[in-house]
């Protein structure tokens, strides 16, 4: 039979001991050895008060301990009363018949019920449990409060501690563990064995680090979630709590690494206060009163204009929401500022103005100020119109009424019902109305935009609103893009999602990361191209750097995950500590790339932690960021996709690795270097830029392989300017100005020698043909030769003028080298028929000049509308449009016509007629070949056949050989006309008789019209 017992834990029991040195160490365990060089000295220590007295014979000490007795006795009213009796006190006791023990106060603390299943015990009136206490043992099956009893299985007894001074202010922190163990799905069971283990040893773990700096007065687990195994936990903190008490609490839980804090004041009255390390995150939060402004001011109208004639009430109104806040507000005007109280609206507070008619343009403002005396406000122009002065009058348009507005001036006006924003209208300065600039956002964006800033802002948890949020925009058909505006709403959504997540290093299931993906993938369609061309849309660098950021959290078990969506695709793998590493090697088959991270890094990483590698390959987002590097400047253009690698550790931070990758092109012309770059995300002014720092590349065929040392986001970019060739500027420049003075050269001789030269129809069809060649390559070089000024370049008219003179008289230099060419040809072909003058003239003036100002107005007419008439560095045809073909194909065919008639020429000189009696030598025949190439090859213009050669496919070396083989031949094609006149027979004896007979006319040899064929080529052929 048990019996009822008092057990008397006399907490604080005041000891009076009398001793000599030494006399009580051993006993007390008291091991500090008194300082004896000064006559007299006091000592308080915690619990502990040391008095000492000195004479010459002894030296007293006196100690003040603080201890516990238990008694065990029946419980009694009497044996309670004895013991808190004053006259029970003090008392003496004589321990080990040497140490004399006084006690001067008693106090019971705690009360014990022997039972078949324990002492249960509880505390008296006035003490309460030591909060570790209550955890380590199971509460008594009747008690009806949180540790106000509890089962003590042996006779180990805590004892009730003397409560202190507990504030009311109170901090509940949220936050989780992480350990080194594998997760389980016992762990999802509150009831199983695992689950209380690991339960009750981080809730003592945390009490026993807290109570050394805190007061804790709850702690629970909350659940348990996997990414090794995190324990999420609430703590409920009481008293006076600073940052660095919770700092130092949390580097006694993790020891090995240091606290980081850090704190925020957020909106809506709430303050948090969060940090963590890698093992253990904290989060604190109270709640206080902050005194707000209106988040928003809606003024009505938002800008006013007055005519003359309009005598109409001018009224204004500003309101804001509902947001609980007293503010004192006024209007203000002219120095003038009137108080004025809210109108009759449910839905808003509204403040109304009727002023009277202004003189001049005055700007009146509605301001708010709250009882911190913090303002905001919102100012309405209202713009007087003179009677001269020329405006816009009331128009209908997008479903909006837009009032009368003064020139130059923009109006602004509220969305249509259900949309939020603006829309802007300006009115030009001849007073027309300009296009509507909308500005409005549907309501689930709006929606959507809203929450994310207020998560921003601290309301909710990020591990519930991002989903929320997500789900929101994905699956409702209302969130529709349809301007610039809700562009940038989503790129902010994006942004804010994945950076609140990121920084407090959340992570999510493959739902709501495919949802984020799905709304990027989206926003970078090819669709939306043409309003992400607007100004004002913000950077798509930012879409990219969300996406990235974003894909590294998703929840992933070990092995490999991917996800596919029509412009985003994501594939990874993740590795668990420990684990045998392998190569990391993905492949986007149908987007050419492929990505390869070495074994030897991997095996390195999972021997310290979790390792999760993710993929994310971009199949649009190209077209969207901008070509510029540092190194190419303005002179490249994306030529793959761009794909993103990042590693994440399991303590939430990332590594860097080597990485080679593989990109097909999208073009692989040989005459442009390829270059393997990465998006520099430092460069904040202009949201990023291509850089090459720590990648090189090879390419073979339309492949090019990058290696880079770091990780991030990763495409290929092609120099669409050739690299300058050594001296290749020179050669040209030097042979224009050789060619031009040639040229100048031809003409003279050609004016002194005309008459002695043309006697006959085929001398006169050479040489008219010979001089309008002449004219068009002279007028077609000084307009290139002009254009090489940098200020010729900076005047757009004069350049679109030299790139149309360009055009025509290089045109008219190849039609007149194909005149020239039908002409010998029907000679050599049709030997009895013969032209007459003017028919030839006729034709050729047709075919040299009029064709080619056709061509040239035609492509001008054609391109210029559009903007892609010339080139943007040169002032010539833009080879991007396709302007440049209608010179390169109409010359082409000339030249391919002219090589045509150059080989007939050299069939019939291998082959002399029958009614040449005397055959020519083999040498001869040889030799007039040769001068048939050398003087037609420049008059029919086929050295530009190097040119044509450039558009196709050339190593580089090939490349550089025709490169400088067309900048000679065609530099100083004046000159090789100028050999080709000047060696003609006729005309150097021509020259002969005028400078020898002293200006006389010398006689001519008459031609037969029998001898016609063969004196076309008179100047290849020696006569015999």
């Amino acid at each position: 039979m048990y019996g009822a017992s008092y057990n008397y834990r006399m907490r604080r029991a005041a000891l009076l001991l009398s001793l000599m040195i030494g006399s009580s160490q051993g006993y007390w365990g008291y091991k500090k050895q008194p300082d004896l060089s000064s006559p007299e000295m006091e000592m308080e220590d915690g619990q502990e008060r040391v008095k000492r007295q000195l004479s010459s014979a002894q030296i007293t000490y006196e100690y003040l301990y603080y201890t516990d007795l238990i008694l065990e006795g029946y419980a009694s009213d009497t044996a309670e009363a004895f013991l808190t009796s004053p006259s029970s006190v003090p008392y003496s006791l004589l321990i080990n018949s040497t140490l004399n023990v006084t006690m001067v106060q008693v106090n019971i603390t705690t009360e014990c019920n022997v039972t078949d299943t324990g002492k249960m015990c509880t505390c008296k009136d006035g003490y309460r449990w030591n909060i570790t206490v209550c955890y380590t043992y199971r509460p008594c099956n009747n008690s009806t409060s949180f540790c106000s009893c509890l089962i003590i299985p042996d006779d180990n007894i805590p004892y009730c501690e003397s409560p202190q001074n507990i504030s009311d202010f109170r901090v509940e922190i949220k936050g989780s563990v992480t350990l080194n163990e594998s997760f389980t799905t016992d762990l999802l069971d509150p009831t199983s064995g695992r689950y209380q283990t690991l339960a009750s040893n981080i809730t003592l773990a945390l009490l026993n680090v807290y109570t050394k700096t805190c007061n804790p007065l709850h702690v629970s687990v909350i659940e348990f979630s996997p990414g090794s195994v995190v324990a999420n936990y609430k703590m409920l903190l009481s008293g006076n709590i600073s940052a660095s008490q919770l700092s130092s609490s949390n580097n006694l839980v993790a020891q090995s690494l240091p606290g980081a804090i850090s704190s925020q004041l957020l909106t809506l009255g709430t303050f948090i206060c969060q940090f963590f390390n890698d093992t253990l995150i904290h989060e604190a939060k109270a709640e206080v009163n902050v005194i707000l402004l209106p988040s928003e001011i809606t003024v009505n109208p938002i800008q006013k204009s007055l005519t003359s004639r309009d005598t109409s009430q001018l009224v204004l109104e500003c309101c804001v929401g509902l947001d609980g806040e007293e503010y004192n507000v006024s209007w203000s005007y002219d120095n003038v500022t009137l108080g004025v109280q809210p109108g009759s609206r449910t839905d808003m507070r509204c403040y109304s103005l009727a002023p009277p008619r202004p003189a001049n343009n005055t700007n009146y403002t509605c301001t708010f100020t709250n009882k911190a005396g913090q303002q905001k406000g919102s100012t309405i122009p209202v713009t007087i119109i003179g009677v001269e002065d020329k405006y816009c009058g009331i128009d209908v348009n997008y479903g909006v009424t837009w009032n009368i507005t003064k020139a130059g001036l923009s109006a602004t006006t509220t969305c249509p019902s259900g949309k939020y924003g603006s829309l802007t209208r300006d009115c030009s300065a001849d007073g027309v109305w300009m296009v509507v600039q909308d500005n409005c956002i549907n309501q689930i964006l709006q929606i959507a935009l809203y929450n994310a800033q207020a998560l921003e802002d601290g309301l909710g948890s990020s591990f519930v609103k991002v989903p929320e949020i997500i789900q929101q925009m994905t699956n409702s058909s209302g969130a529709v893009i349809n301007n610039t505006a809700e562009v940038s709403a989503v790129v902010t959504i994006l942004g804010t999602l994945s950076k609140i997540a990121s920084a407090l290093n959340n992570t999510f299931d493959v739902d709501v990361v495919t949802g984020f993906l799905s709304m990027a993938s989206n926003l970078t369609d090819p669709d939306y191209a043409t309003l992400w061309s607007s100004p004002k849309c913000p950077p798509a660098s930012t879409v990219l750097q969300s996406v990235e950021r974003f894909s590294q959290l998703l929840r992933a078990d070990n092995g490999s995950f991917e996800i596919y969506l029509e412009n985003i695709q994501l594939k990874g793998n993740s590795y668990g500590m420990g684990q045998e590493g392998h190569d990391y090697k993905k492949t986007f088959e149908n987007l050419g790339v492929s990505i390869s991270i070495d074994q030897q890094t991997i095996s390195s990483l999972v021997k310290k932690s979790d390792v999760k590698i993710t993929s994310v390959a971009f199949n649009t987002i190209g077209s969207l960021l901008p070509s510029t590097t540092e190194k190419l400047g303005n002179d490249s253009q994306l030529n793959s996709i761009v794909q993103s690698t990042s590693i994440q550790l399991s303590d939430s931070t990332s590594a860097s690795s080597n990485i080679l990758m593989s990109f097909k092109t999208n073009t692989s012309d040989k005459r442009y270097s390829q270059h393997c770059v990465f998006w520099d995300f430092s460069q904040k002014d202009s949201g990023g830029v291509w850089s090459d720092v720590g990648c090189t590349s090879r390419v073979e065929d339309n492949i090019t392989f990058c290696s880079c040392s770091h990780l991030t986001s990763f495409a290929v970019l092609m120099a669409i300017k050739v690299e300058s060739l050594a001296l290749i500027e020179e050669i040209t420049y030097v042979g224009l100005g050789v060619s031009i003075f040639s040229l100048c050269v031809c003409i003279l001789v050609e004016w002194y020698v005309w008459k002695a030269v043309v006697r006959t129809n085929i001398s006169y069809f050479r040489h008219i043909s010979l001089v309008n060649i002449t004219l068009s390559l002279l007028c077609a070089d000084v307009c290139f030769l002009s254009s090489a000024f940098p200020s010729v370049m900076t005047k757009k008219l004069i350049c679109l003028s030299i790139t149309f003179l360009n055009h025509f008289f290089y045109l008219a230099l190849f039609f007149w080298t194909f005149a020239q060419s039908v002409m010998l040809m029907h000679q050599l072909l049709f030997v009895f028929h013969h032209l007459r003058r003017r028919v030839f003239v006729a034709l050729s003036f047709l075919v040299g000049y009029f064709i080619p100002v056709i061509i040239a107005a035609g492509t001008f007419l054609y391109f210029y509308p559009r903007d892609r008439y010339s080139h943007k560095d040169l002032c010539w045809l833009n080879p991007e449009s396709g302007a440049i073909y209608a010179f390169a194909i109409p010359a082409g065919s000339i030249i391919v016509f002219n090589f045509l008639t150059l080989l007939v020429v050299i069939s019939k000189l291998s082959r002399p007629s029958v009614s040449d009696k005397n055959h020519p030598e083999d040498r001869d025949t040889a030799k007039s070949i040769l001068k048939a190439i050398l003087v037609l090859t420049p008059v029919f213009g086929l050295t530009w056949s190097f040119g044509f050669a450039l558009l196709t496919e050339l190593d580089y070396l090939t490349r550089q050989i025709f490169t400088y083989g067309f900048a000679v031949m065609n530099a100083f094609q004046g000159f090789f006309i100028l050999i080709t006149c000047i060696t003609e027979r006729k005309v150097r004896e021509a020259l002969f008789n005028k400078q020898s007979s002293s200006g006389t006319s010398t006689a001519t040899t008459t031609m037969s019209t029998s001898e016609a064929p063969s004196k076309m080529t008179a100047s290849i052929k020696k006569k015999k």
